[in-house]
């Protein structure tokens, strides 16, 4: 496989992986209970099949590269966390971790785009381009969250093992780490876990109810 076509096809491995999660969840929904590696391949045929779906002359596929051919490497690796545990109640990652992964998503976003927008003067997407702080404190922060046994730090690891391979067809850095879809989850996840945090019952509440 040369290398265009390499990055070709991992520019539809997020897409696929969220097409199955979200056959997972249909699935659930329609009473289907039975989950491991044979429903994996299932689904994961039937979503290689969707995306290979032919529209005005292209694949589905083909229309979201064309809108969206960089997923970064972080929201893909959470992504498939997010499919094993569906399938296989595993979980790749502790609740901290991806807890990291989406505060990572969200505040990179708010860091990144922004002022790569216009919002000011400076534009922190020309340090993806070269050596510059962006490459020094996402090393830093690859190396702290592996001493502290967190492992987001090694999907960060990923992300500059990719970067290096140039598995995405952007040459620029911040596109391995953040995308617009990666940011809307992370906001959308971290909100939900907040308001559930807050309709939890409290064990006083709960003693009083009794």
């Amino acid at each position: 496989m040369s290398h265009t076509s390499l990055v070709e096809s991992f520019s539809l491995l997020c897409p696929w992986l969220a097409l199955v999660c979200l056959m997972q969840f249909v699935a659930g929904r329609c009473g289907i209970r039975r989950r491991g590696a044979m429903r994996l391949v299932i689904l994961g045929l039937l979503a290689a099949g969707v995306l290979a779906l032919p529209i005005r002359g292209f694949t589905v596929g083909s229309w979201i590269r064309g809108i969206e051919a960089n997923f970064s490497i972080l929201f893909t690796v959470l992504l498939a966390g997010v499919v094993w545990e569906g399938e296989f109640h595993r979980r790749l990652f502790a609740g901290r971790e991806r807890f990291t992964g989406w505060v990572f998503g969200m505040l990179g976003s708010l860091f990144l785009y922004p002022l790569a927008l216009g919002l000011g003067n400076f534009d922190p997407y020309e340090w993806g381009w070269r050596f510059s702080p962006l490459f020094v404190s996402s090393a830093a922060l690859c190396g702290l969250l592996i001493w502290q046994q967190n492992r987001f730090g090694l999907v960060l690891l990923l992300a500059i093992v990719a970067y290096h391979l140039g598995l995405l067809e952007s040459k620029n850095y911040w596109d391995y780490l953040v995308d617009p879809v990666y940011f809307v989850v992370s906001v959308l996840v971290l909100l939900f876990g907040l308001i559930s945090r807050f309709r939890r019952p409290q064990p006083g509440e709960a003693e009083g109810a009794t």
